[in-house]
């Protein structure tokens, strides 16, 4: 019952500071499993229900591609990519589609490609009419290049397995996406047998810190590999994680 209670005050916490501020553009998450893209929307889709639950507003950007998603499929018939609104070919309400009242959903496959400044995402919405709170992206590795058409106020969270090849290919994500555009914070959930985990927090923080330089937080362990996690309902086996990935969410 803690971890409600505890939401609850980042709750009022943010509607505070959004009354003392004013409405900003809202801040872009990206959740990211290099080793296996597809949890990634398992991620975005349970957490955008811990979202809306606490009375957010979210935009679900979805970048996984069709090879990727483990057939995993869309949540809702699209009409047309997010990088034509993003390049101003066609309106917001063309490449977005709600699932529910306050969560929004959108297909961004060809944004990395976009080479031109373009309006943010994030500043289109804030034109929108609805007041949003969170955009939330889904993405697979090695598609950083697309970040900054979403917003100006990044932070990356990686879902990465405890293998060494694993943390690599995950550390590689994060120097790509330093290198391709300015993150504000770094997160990971590392997920593997517990005899490996305390090795991997500590090689994992220093490794990044070392050549990256920001401080990366780790929000959790899952003792479950990540080739074996279940693509649905995995964040509803564990309870206190998921509030912590809900609590990160609110309050950066």
């Amino acid at each position: 019952m803690s971890e409600p209670a505890t939401l609850n005050g980042l709750k009022d916490q943010a509607d505070g500071l959004r009354e003392l501020f004013g409405q900003t553009p809202p801040p872009v998450h990206v959740l990211c499993c290099p080793s296996r893209p597809s949890l990634a929307l398992s991620m975005a889709s349970e957490l955008s229900q811990a979202l809306i639950e606490l009375e957010r507003t979210v935009m679900w950007v979805d970048e996984v591609d069709f090879a990727h998603r483990e057939h995993w499929p869309l949540p809702c018939k699209v009409k047309f990519d997010l990088s034509k609104t993003l390049q101003g070919f066609i309106d917001l309400d063309q490449s977005v589609a709600p699932l529910q009242p306050t969560l929004w959903y959108g297909l961004s496959l060809h944004a990395a490609k976009i080479e031109d400044t373009v309006q943010t995402l994030s500043d289109r919405l804030m034109r929108s009419g609805i007041e949003f709170d969170t955009v939330l992206v889904s993405t697979a590795a090695l598609k950083a290049e697309s970040f900054k058409h979403y917003g100006t106020r990044i932070h990356c969270t990686a879902l990465t397995g405890c293998a060494p090849q694993e943390l690599s290919q995950t550390f590689e994500w994060l120097a790509h996406t330093q290198d391709k555009t300015p993150v504000a914070s770094w997160s990971l959930v590392l997920a593997g047998q517990a005899g490996s985990s305390d090795n991997s927090v500590g090689w994992a923080e220093e490794k990044v810190r070392t050549s990256l330089g920001p401080n990366v937080k780790v929000l959790g362990h899952i003792e479950t590999p990540v080739t074996q996690l279940p693509l649905n309902g995995a964040w509803s086996q564990l309870p206190k994680l998921a509030a912590t990935l809900a609590n990160h969410l609110l309050i950066h």
